[in-house]
């Protein structure tokens, strides 16, 4: 899925990871669009899952080569420069140039790989045999690097050019219309003009109406009871 594919979420949506839903269509290619981010989120972690292992495996093969380099069973450079005996027990040999190799590695390693994010198996080849003089067992890390580098440049390749690259954030959805999307009559106003007939027909006159007093005027309720007892008692001298 490209930009192109999309037709109503924009790169400041994306950007944003949110989008306000103003119809059916919009919202079924926003619920597309965060399925598939969720498809591309799943295929992201197998490739950081991939790099976070070069990196575990690196600092292991390193935490075990590094001490038992000095040693003319176990390193090239150290053997060939006059170092002899077992690991522990050896004497002689350059120890500088016994790790330069390894740490020539380490700053490519860092460079290329971790900064610059080239994943490239051929050059990760190259790389990783630069510290085999160091130790005989830098070979094992250099299958393991090819391998995984590999791995890790198939699946870079194949979700690089999909919206969303990198992260894939999921849109946070939201309903809310505004008065330009609001149907024209959704929404009607009724002045003082507009009442109902039918609730015109409905009101009666109340004969106490105008005994009414404003609230707060008196103490009590709306309509004081001494003005009612002047009604009843005007509507009985009129009976009689």
């Amino acid at each position: 899925m490209t930009i192109q594919d999309l037709k109503y979420i924009t790169p400041l949506d994306i950007q944003a990871a949110y989008l306000n839903i103003t119809s059916s269509e919009m919202y079924a290619e926003a619920k597309e669009f965060n399925k598939h981010m969720y498809d591309m989120q799943r295929k992201r972690w197998r490739f950081l899952r991939d790099f976070w292992l070069v990196v575990a495996l690196n600092v292991i093969i390193f935490g075990i080569c590094l001490p038992t380099a000095l040693s003319d069973t176990t390193s090239f450079i150290f053997k060939a420069t006059g170092g002899s005996g077992p690991v522990g027990m050896a004497t002689g040999g350059n120890i500088p140039l016994t790790y330069l190799p390894a740490l020539i590695y380490l700053a490519a390693f860092l460079y290329f790989i971790v900064i610059k994010k080239i994943y490239n198996w051929r050059l990760m080849l190259v790389i990783s045999l630069i510290p085999l003089p160091t130790h005989y067992a830098f070979l094992i890390l250099a299958i393991f690097n090819v391998i995984l580098v590999k791995k890790m440049n198939d699946v870079d390749n194949e979700i690089k050019d999909e919206v969303g690259y990198p992260h894939f954030v999921q849109l946070v959805l939201s309903y809310i219309r505004d008065e330009e999307n609001a149907e024209e009559g959704a929404m009607e106003s009724f002045s003082d003009s507009e009442k109902s007939d039918d609730l015109e027909s409905e009101r009666k006159e109340n004969p106490f109406d105008k005994y009414r007093t404003r609230w707060g005027e008196r103490e009590g309720s709306m309509l004081a009871d001494n003005d009612i007892s002047n009604v009843i008692n005007e509507n009985d001298l009129a009976k009689e």
